[in-house]
């Protein structure tokens, strides 16, 4: 299968850890994991290791969300530091588990232009693909496309970072659900806006960007502002046929995990989907 479906963080059905969850996640039939490290990254190495072999073995592949506390162009120097830190901390645990993405949201752009945050973003994520250089650590920053149009993160400004150092340091989250309502309209609502999605990402970065992308889906509930809360895909809020015909018929390849509040549900429910546009 082209594309692996999974969830983020253990599925509600099962009990135990996260070398639970990566078995369990094998069980149900689905081939992707990502660590929900998001209110700290605080899992040992030797648990990653474990977590590592476990996934090998169930042939599941593995991604690592850090915490949501991240805001690495933060005015108050101190939290921009912590922000770099807590992504790095993230990096080493994915590192040890064998390797994989190392997803977050960036950061805001608080009361900077545009093209100033990206500037001073710019600078940050250079700063820690060096540290991820020196450190001799198996990982790929993969921030996550936004929800908010206070956040740093839309879809170009993510492609141009990936050009800017490279696929093989950075390599973005496409967030389906937020690049919906980023902008408070909601407007992905056919295969002509997910082809909209990947032939611009093909553009800018080639075809390995649509080839061995990562993504996540849910559904969305949203203000004029952007995101408010996650909802499980029959709210078609984004609608997910489409983007499985989309994904079927151009013979894409990737990762989508799953973060509907029925996580693993909603990862079958999307698995069956797409089987169904291949026609098996």
């Amino acid at each position: 299968m082209k594309i692996r479906f999974g969830t983020a963080g253990i599925p509600r059905s099962c009990d135990g850890g996260s070398i639970e969850g990566i078995q369990c996640v094998h069980d149900l039939g689905l081939s992707a994991f990502e660590f929900e490290l998001v209110r700290g990254a605080k899992m040992g190495l030797d648990l990653a290791r474990q977590c590592g072999e476990k996934a090998r073995a169930a042939d599941v592949s593995l991604s690592a969300h850090a915490p949501y506390y991240v805001n690495l162009v933060s005015e108050d120097a101190e939290k921009a530091r912590a922000s770099g830190e807590r992504i790095i901390q993230t990096a080493r645990i994915s590192s040890a588990a064998g390797g994989g993405r190392v997803v977050f949201h960036p950061g805001y752009y608080g009361k900077k232009d545009a093209a100033t945050a990206y500037n001073e973003m710019s600078k940050r994520f250079g700063e820690l693909v060096e540290k991820i250089r020196v450190e001799k650590l198996n990982a790929v920053l993969a921030p996550e496309t936004t929800g908010g149009i206070a956040e740093f993160g839309s879809l170009d400004e993510l492609a141009r970072l990936c050009h800017e150092f490279g696929t093989d340091a950075v390599n973005l989250t496409i967030d389906f659900a937020h690049v919906h309502c980023r902008e408070g309209k909601g407007w992905i609502k056919s295969k002509d806006d997910y082809l909209k999605i990947f032939d611009s990402l093909e553009k800018q970065l080639g075809k390995r960007a649509v080839q061995s992308f990562h993504s996540h889906f849910t559904g969305v509930k949203f203000t004029g502002r952007g995101e408010k809360n996650h909802l499980t895909i029959d709210s078609q809020s984004p609608p997910f046929k489409p983007l499985a015909e989309v994904l079927a018929e151009n013979g894409y390849a990737g990762t989508i995990i799953s973060e509907s509040p029925n996580i693993e549900a909603d990862a079958l429910a999307m698995k069956k989907a797409y089987e169904k546009a291949l026609g098996k």
